[in-house]
């Protein structure tokens, strides 16, 4: 079968002659490729859907996901529409489009996630015993791509967080330059004769719960320390697109020579408009063109090859390429018209709702939040700024809520409750929340969202509220693994009683908001060890003061809580000691746990990490 596209497959792939001419260049060659009679005989190996259509069964597929979706999936051999990972060509030019739309010198178009491009980054700017500054917030990705891989050496800042462990971002009080030196020459002597001793910062812009934070700010106090700040924006992108957050953004600040350099990645699937995977990399630093610190295109395209597939899967480029289209004709439109949305949506749940009720600052000049316009709301930062008191509203100066992000508080006559019980009801409504914390739900708000999602949301709220709360679990949750014979309140109270006995929100705390850690040497060191074989398999209870083979975290959010090469401490036992009780008290509430190992035991599951032990063998 060498046609691969017959006639009624060619029907599938519309293309109106007048809207094709406005699409970008990579989307409007790669669809001219999908239309034209194809004799392939590279890769990929099902040539169009061609294998799979030899059986029934593949038809049932192909037709499942359509064949638009078999004739895009073309090889890099071809001329056209050329290579993605050679910035030349179409490719080059998309690539130059999302550069343009967001306000840098270069792009990078990454098809395999955000993990990637902060590996990448990481990478070209890091080798080891480098000292590198940590916003204790960063995903795993930065610990990997930093401390694993590249050797570096880490210096935290300190995080927030808030009741019930909500990340609220970097504590300010952490970014004195006095400090920093003084920690950066406590680990590396001969920093304290450089003018910048810290080769890179990484800051999260936007936390997972919704805080962004002030990039001219953090440049501002981290100018004299570091010579580039990557800012993971993995949980943002739009920022620049909406005039309550356009100036948070790194992008659209003028730099001078004084300045670091910046880098910015963002997961263009998370709230952008892009397929699973679609990330890029944004590099803003022609201000340090010439220096001895500036990082070359070269060098960062050298990291970039050594971690990227050489077999793309074109449509998600287009999806990037389309991303970057659409923003730069219509993103102010689209994320204004999304932020109204959001606030109508928070006041709906305001009104509406008792014990659930958005993370907001709830009297603004004497009245509630929602009493007032939302054109209002969405016009003044006071609207977005945390803290009702003067010293929360001064930790938060610099750091402003989310107005796309709802994160939903639980609380019912004055206490919380476990927000996991009102994730699985709503998931039951088919109705997906981002995340779910101790106490918090996290729901994405963008472009696109339509008022019925809005209503059964609401609706589906007032119901928890209304009906749910005194029935039978198994009766409102009948999935759940675990035979509960009480009611929903009732379980409720007793998980909560669990978490309180348990002090859950000061043991996360404890954890989460500590700036120094005891390394006992580097995670690279610590990951070539454990490939060794130089391990050992223990369980919690015997882990105090030993070196940790592997990052260990809840996931979500996936930040490290301890990561190879820090020793553990007690606080870190405690707080796994408490997860390893959630999880088989509970198991269908307990978060996931990455970096820890489960086992069957008589007393139910047990956690056991790979911790340094000198003079194994290679195995």
């Amino acid at each position: 079968m060498y046609l691969v596209y017959n006639e009624e497959q060619k029907k599938e792939i519309p293309m109106d002659k007048k809207m094709k001419s406005r699409l970008p260049p990579f989307t409007e060659a790669l669809m001219n490729h999908t239309k034209e009679k194809q004799f392939p005989f590279d890769t990929p190996g099902h040539h169009g859907g061609a294998f799979y259509n030899l059986t029934e069964e593949g038809k049932a597929f192909t037709r499942f996901y359509g064949n638009a979706m078999f004739a895009a999936d073309v090889s890099d051999s071809g001329n056209n529409p050329g290579d993605p990972s050679s910035h030349e060509g179409a490719a080059g030019a998309a690539e130059k489009l999302a550069a343009e739309t967001f306000g840098a010198d270069r792009a990078w178009f990454v098809l395999h996630g955000t993990s990637v491009s902060n590996r990448i980054c990481c990478q070209a700017l890091l080798s080891e015993n480098d000292l590198v500054l940590l916003d204790r917030n960063s995903h795993k990705s930065v610990y990997q791509g930093a401390l694993l891989q590249c050797g570096a050496i880490p210096v935290c800042l300190d995080s927030l967080r808030l009741k019930n462990g909500i990340i609220a971002g970097i504590d300010k009080r952490s970014l004195s330059e006095k400090h920093l030196r003084k920690e950066a020459a406590r680990l590396v002597s001969e920093s304290k004769n450089r003018k910048r001793p810290y080769r890179l910062a990484v800051v999260q812009l936007a936390t997972y719960d919704g805080f962004m934070a002030d990039a001219k700010y953090i440049i501002m106090k981290l100018r004299n320390l570091c010579d580039y700040i990557l800012f993971d924006a993995a949980w943002a992108g739009y920022e620049k697109f909406l005039s309550l957050t356009e100036s948070l953004s790194p992008l659209t600040l003028a730099l001078t020579d004084k300045d670091p350099g910046l880098l910015v990645t963002q997961s263009v699937h998370k709230q952008l408009a892009g397929f699973s995977q679609t990330s890029q990399i944004l590099k803003k630093d022609s201000h340090l063109r010439g220096k001895k610190r500036y990082l070359p295109d070269d060098v960062l395209d050298n990291a970039f090859l050594m971690n990227i597939s050489t077999s793309p899967y074109f449509p998600f480029f287009s999806a990037l390429e389309m991303n970057a289209f659409l923003h730069r004709k219509y993103g102010h439109t689209l994320w204004q018209d999304a932020a109204r949305f959001a606030v109508e949506l928070r006041k709906k749940i305001l009104t509406s709702c008792r014990s659930i009720a958005p993370l907001l600052p709830r009297i603004i000049d004497g009245r509630p939040w929602e009493t007032y316009s939302t054109e209002e709301i969405l016009s003044a930062p006071r609207f977005w700024q945390y803290g009702e008191k003067r010293n929360e509203k001064e930790h938060f100066s610099h750091t402003r809520i989310d107005p796309c992000k709802i994160l939903l508080t639980t609380n019912r006559k004055g206490r919380p409750y476990p927000a996991m019980l009102l994730s699985l009801y709503l998931q039951e409504r088919n109705i997906t929340p981002e995340k779910c914390g101790l106490h918090t739900l996290l729901f994405l708000i963008q472009p696109g969202d339509q008022e019925e999602k809005a209503e059964a949301l609401v609706s589906a709220l007032i119901d928890f509220e209304n009906n749910a709360w005194h029935r039978p679990v198994l009766e409102i949750l009948p999935k759940l693994s675990v035979n509960y014979n009480m009611t929903v309140a009732e379980l409720g109270r007793q998980i909560e009683n669990f978490l309180e006995e348990e002090n859950a929100s000061r043991l996360e705390n404890s954890i989460f908001t500590r700036r120094r850690r005891e390394m006992a040497c580097s995670g690279r060191k610590a990951t070539e060890a454990f490939v060794r074989g130089n391990r050992k398999l223990l369980p919690l209870s015997q882990l105090k003061g030993k070196t940790a083979l592997e990052c260990a975290m809840i996931y979500p959010p996936g930040i490290c809580a301890v990561t190879a090469g820090e020793k553990w401490t007690q606080d870190d036992i405690s707080y796994f000691l408490f997860m390893e009780k959630y999880m088989n008290r509970y198991p269908d509430f307990a978060p996931e746990i990455i970096g820890l190992h489960k086992k069957e035991t008589a007393r139910g599951k047990k956690l056991f990490a790979w911790i340094l032990s000198e003079g194994t063998q290679r195995v």
